[in-house]
């Protein structure tokens, strides 16, 4: 099957745009095309945005642009393009016609379209295949321990937890999620980065009601949540909130083309 039916128009910002500019277009878009001139000159997405604070406010919007590691073209098919996501470890692959980007094609239309040739890992538990462990902070922790996680491991977006007691044990209880579109809506978030005094905590940024799924959720489920919600990865929790493991897009890709 071709990818045609699932390009996402391309959203163009002038390569003369102050770099600041796109981390309010980023808050609603996922990614920007750079042109100058009327040539395509690069990508901003929402890690660069982040990347810019208020000592670099003069740079323009080309002179953070990034090349893509990769582009296709309409005629391309889907399960090519997710081989290609997955070598690359993009979620966003750039498609363009007679040299001219017209769009992007993203991994969550990719997977619903895997999905329904694949009935074995649409019914498949996650808890079969969550990523147990996972990479937390805890809600007192500060903007810039934050940041430096995902920018580090490169994650979407990291749970946020808190120990609390039951009966008879302790527990890391979900109690927020933050993700690089939170971070981009925070407004001191460049403050927090650029070393200033008492960096704001993780609870006052977090969302407090992140879509969660449990261990005997399906695939198919994850799938649907995840375009509903416009999201990368879910925690996964039992009754009491506890944290047990998370999954993300690229998990399920990983799966549905390379079968582990």
């Amino acid at each position: 099957m071709k990818i045609t039916g699932i390009i996402k128009p391309a959203n163009f910002i002038d390569g003369n745009s102050f770099a600041t500019n796109p981390r309010k277009l980023l808050r609603s878009q996922k990614i920007l095309f750079v042109e100058k001139n009327g040539i395509f000159r690069g990508l901003i997405d929402r890690t660069t945005a982040l990347q810019i604070t208020g000592g670099k406010s003069t740079l323009t919007a080309l002179d953070i642009a990034k090349q893509p590691l990769y582009q296709t073209t309409p005629d391309d098919v889907v399960r090519h393009v997710a081989e290609k996501m997955i070598k690359y470890g993009t979620y966003i692959i750039p498609v363009s016609k007679d040299n001219k980007p017209i769009g992007y094609v993203g991994m969550s239309d990719i997977l619903a379209i895997l999905l329904l040739d694949n009935e074995i890992v649409a019914k498949m538990e996650l808890g079969k295949i969550m990523r147990r462990y996972p990479i937390f902070v805890w809600s007192d922790d500060s903007i810039v321990k934050l940041w430096n996680i995902m920018e580090d491991i490169q994650f979407s977006g990291v749970p946020v937890v808190k120990e609390t007691s039951s009966r008879n044990d302790k527990y890391n209880k979900l109690v927020g999620y933050v993700s690089k579109k939170d971070l981009l809506k925070a407004g001191n978030i460049r403050k927090a980065l650029e070393g200033g005094n008492n960096p704001s905590k993780v609870e006052k940024i977090m969302n407090r009601t992140p879509i969660v799924l449990t261990p005997e959720d399906t695939v198919s489920t994850f799938v649907e949540k995840m375009i509903k919600n416009d999201i990368s990865r879910i925690p996964i929790v039992n009754e009491a909130y506890e944290l047990l493991g998370i999954i993300g897009k690229m998990d399920v890709l990983k799966l549905l083309i390379e079968g582990n």
